[in-house]
C-alpha cells in the first residue's frame, strides 16, 4: 500500500497535470508470480486548458493492472530474467478524455545483469487509441553505506527510461509535421531521467523521495508534447515523495 505525493504528473512525457499537487495512491496483491493493483490520480487543483475547466479539486483517473510474472533463467553473470504479461484498464474522466478509457496489453522481458538491470516492455491498445508503446529502461540501486531500521540500508535508485511510440489514431496523437495532419504520430517520444532514495523507516514502511526529468526526443515527437502536455511544454521536472507499506 503506497501513496506518491508529487509536483506534476506526467505520463510517457505528456503533462496531465497544470500547476497543481498530485496525490497517487496504489494497492497491489501479489502471490506466486500473479499480481493485481489499482491506481489513481488526485488533481489538487485541476485545469486542463483543452476543455476549458475551472481549478478544482478532483479524482481524474482510476487503473486497474493484473499481471503475472515469472524468472525464465537463474545465473552468476545474469543473476535473472523474467518474463511478464497482464493488462491494464485505465478509467479515465470523461471531461478530460472524451473519447473513452484506455485498455492496454502489456508484454516484457527484464534481466538483473548483476551491475544493473534492463528491461523492455511492450503495451499494446485495444480500445480506443490504437497502437504500440514501446519501453526501454535501465536502472541501478545502489546500497548507501549506513542503515536505518532494521539493518536495512538506505539505497538509491537511478535509472532512465525511453520511450516509442506507434500509434494508429490520429485524433489522439497527431503527426504534427503538417499544418493539415492526417496521420498518426509514430517514432521516438519521450525519454526519462530519475533518481529514488529509499529510507526504510520501519519493518514494514518506506519513505522515498523521487525527483525525474522528462524530455522530448525531438522532432514531431517535441511538436505533439508540447501541444497535448497541459502546461504547453515538452520537457518536464517534477520531484515528490512516496511513502509504502509492505509485508
Amino acid at each position: 500500500l503506497g501513496v506518491d505525493l508529487f509536483s506534476q504528473y506526467v505520463w510517457r512525457g505528456f503533462a496531465l497535470s497544470r500547476n497543481s499537487v498530485v496525490f497517487q495512491p496504489s494497492l497491489t496483491f501479489g502471490y506466486k508470480g500473479f499480481s493485481a493493483n489499482v491506481w489513481g490520480n488526485f488533481d489538487t487543483s485541476q485545469s486542463n486548458p483543452f476543455v476549458g475547466t475551472s481549478r478544482q479539486a478532483k479524482w481524474n483517473e482510476t487503473d486497474f493492472t493484473f499481471g503475472y510474472s515469472r524468472d525464465l533463467y537463474t545465473g552468476t553473470a545474469i543473476k535473472s530474467i523474467s518474463a511478464n504479461i497482464g493488462v491494464i484498464y485505465y478509467a479515465l474522466d470523461s471531461v478530460n478524455n472524451p473519447q473513452g478509457d484506455s485498455f492496454e496489453i502489456y508484454y516484457g522481458l527484464a534481466a538483473d545483469v548483476n551491475w544493473f538491470k534492463l528491461a523492455v516492455t511492450a503495451n499494446q491498445e485495444v480500445l480506443h487509441y490504437p497502437g504500440w508503446w514501446l519501453t526501454f529502461g535501465i536502472s541501478r540501486v545502489f546500497e548507501l553505506p549506513f542503515k536505518i531500521q532494521d539493518n536495512s540500508n538506505v539505497s538509491v535508485e537511478l535509472g532512465h527510461n525511453f520511450i516509442f511510440l506507434f500509434s494508429r489514431d490520429q485524433v489522439a496523437y497527431p503527426n504534427l509535421s503538417t499544418s493539415n495532419p492526417v496521420e498518426a504520430f509514430s517514432g521516438p517520444l519521450a525519454g526519462q531521467f530519475y533518481a529514488t532514495l529509499n529510507v526504510p523507516v520501519h519493518k514494514y514502511v518506506t519513505i522515498s523521495p523521487k525527483i525525474g526529468f522528462w524530455y522530448a526526443a525531438g522532432g514531431n515527437a517535441t511538436t505533439l508534447l508540447g501541444a497535448s502536455s497541459w502546461d504547453s511544454q515538452h520537457n518536464h521536472v517534477y520531484g515528490g515523495v512516496n511513502v509504502t507499506f509492505a509485508y
